[in-house]
């Protein structure tokens, strides 16, 4: 054999003899890494302020999401490195560390330190000290909500600030701070006794500080007392940024003979400034979309919120779409309810002569039509019985939009009704209402909006809303304060919080169901009166 072949088979077999393989099978590995309290820097220390804290565990370890989940409360000006060190973490602080003194400091690892078999998370760890004589052991706990849909708030913050001025949560760390978890949920350790102003925030900057816009903020009006073992925060409702009201889009082109505005959100109020012989059409297309029609030349001004002047220019054009309608809602309609049509563009008027419903061959008496104010809705009243399958044919000149256009082809709509078998048949009776204030409520599916209405009355509200599918919604009820008609956030710079909101589940609405459904807000008494 040559030498060469020789050489290479030796390396083979020395190689294969040096191979240390893991043995086949066996029970996965579950058990995360053990705390050696030996090597580590004693925990719960008193009088300390650190330059390096090393935590050593019985195997090799890794770090994960160290900037997600290793956090500090109080929180420090500088985040401390934290770096794996074979089976040991290691945190060094910034050398000009300035200790806040006799405050007791919580590290939490959350489920960054890992072992590096299986990713087995050491669950809680957590390392605490204090830099002045003692370590306080209060706790207080509680539950944070989001304002807009009453869910709970995962990984949002909750802070505590002992400075009680307004606006410490500005311009200042906190004193302690946790997270909610999945259920909103949130516990804050090692307190001292005193007097709290306590927030809550989901920020973008993770500064603890709350600085931008498009921040979400919740706030107790009253700053809480903690000197009990235990105490208990009332809950809290997290909300969505303030807007201020603004203008986001004109458009005078994508239908001729009309201008349309986008805003940010439902203006208050709004009218045209000046006094017209003939007024335009309003026409709002959403609560935030706004379009003026003019069936003339005209030229004035939309005030809005007493604020903002928006000028705008009509006249009349013939490229406006001819008019059409299509069906309000697509799907099946409610037995013995108008049939509800909408139109693009405003109409001025309508032909009944020229406006048949057949069913199959036979043509059905149309017993009335009503045209809403703006002229973009038509109620269409007739034999609508459940079941049935209808067509309503538009003829020719039946319908006469804003600019004087009429129809010239037929338009013809199938309309499919269904069986009242096929609904649910609920009433709500809504108690306890503040009296001489406004309250809203809206029944939601998933995002779409089944209804919304308004109420200014006495207790109780007796609401009955026939002909619901079967299916899981959810009521939400508000208490409009300002009576703008729609629920406003949270403005924390004016101190004025989120408008009260209660969210109630419907579910497991069956069909040929008769249901009356008792709601009672649970709104705080001192906002309400």
């Amino acid at each position: 054999m040559p030498l060469t072949l020789r050489l290479i088979l030796i390396l083979l077999v020395l190689s294969s003899c040096a191979r240390v393989m893991p043995p086949e099978g066996g029970e996965r590995d579950t058990v995360p890494p053990h705390l050696e309290t030996e090597g580590s820097t004693a925990d719960r220390q008193t009088n300390f302020k650190p330059k390096e804290i090393r935590l050593e565990f019985d195997e090799w370890i890794q770090l994960k999401d160290v900037l997600k989940e290793v956090v500090i409360s109080p929180p420090v000006k500088k985040m401390p490195s934290v770096v794996a060190e074979g089976k040991s973490v290691v945190v060094t602080f910034d050398k000009d560390e300035s200790w806040k003194d006799s405050t007791t400091y919580t590290l939490y690892f959350g489920k960054a330190i890992q072992d590096r078999s299986e990713g087995n998370a050491v669950p809680d760890q957590r390392f605490v000290f204090s830099t002045g004589p003692v370590v306080d052991s209060l706790t207080a706990s509680g539950r944070l909500m989001n304002a807009r849909n009453g869910e709970p708030v995962p990984e949002a913050l909750v802070i505590l600030h002992r400075d009680l001025r307004d606006s410490a949560i500005t311009i200042q760390l906190p004193d302690h701070f946790a997270r909610t978890d999945k259920q909103g949920n949130y516990r804050l350790d090692n307190l001292r006794s005193g007097t709290f102003r306590v927030y809550a925030l989901f920020e973008k900057s993770t500064n603890y500080l709350y600085d931008l816009p498009d921040e979400w903020i919740g706030w107790l009006p009253e700053p809480i007392r903690i000197d009990s073992q235990s105490t208990t925060i009332p809950d809290m409702t997290l909300s969505p940024p303030f807007r201020q009201f603004r203008v986001l889009n004109v458009d005078s082109t994508s239908l001729p003979g009309s201008t349309a505005w986008a805003f940010n959100k439902p203006p208050d109020s709004w009218r045209i400034l000046d006094t017209l012989s003939s007024l335009p059409v309003i026409q709002w297309q959403s609560d935030t979309i706004l379009r003026l029609w003019g069936p003339q030349p005209m030229r004035s001004f939309l005030l809005v919120n007493n604020l903002d002047s928006l000028p705008y220019s009509l006249y009349p054009d013939s490229l406006v779409p001819l008019p059409i309608v299509r069906l309000v809602n697509p799907g099946k309609q409610t037995p013995g309810l108008p049939i509800k049509l909408l139109a693009p563009v405003p109409l001025i008027s309508f032909d009944t002569s020229a406006i048949q419903v057949w069913r199959d061959s036979i043509l059905l008496p149309l017993s009335g039509i009503k045209k809403s104010t703006v002229g973009d809705t038509l109620s269409m009243f007739t034999a609508n019985k459940e079941g049935s399958s209808l067509r309503i044919l538009f003829l020719p000149g039946a319908l006469t939009s804003i600019v004087g256009q009429e129809n010239k082809d037929t338009l013809i709509i199938p309309v499919s009704t269904g069986l009242v078998s096929e609904l649910v048949q609920l009433r709500l009776v809504i108690d306890s209402l503040p009296v001489g204030e406004q309250v809203l409520l809206e029944i939601k599916n998933g995002n779409q909006s089944i209804g919304q209405w308004k109420y200014n009355g006495t207790s109780p509200w007796v609401l009955p809303v026939p002909g619901l599918l079967p299916g899981n919604y959810h009521v939400l009820l508000s208490l409009d304060r300002n009576r703008n008609g729609y629920w406003d956030t949270a403005d924390y710079y004016r101190q004025i919080s989120a408008e009260q909101r209660s969210v109630f589940p419907l579910s497991g609405l069956r069909a040929n169901w008769e249901m009356e459904m008792p709601i009672i807000p649970d709104w705080l008494p001192e906002l309400s009166n």
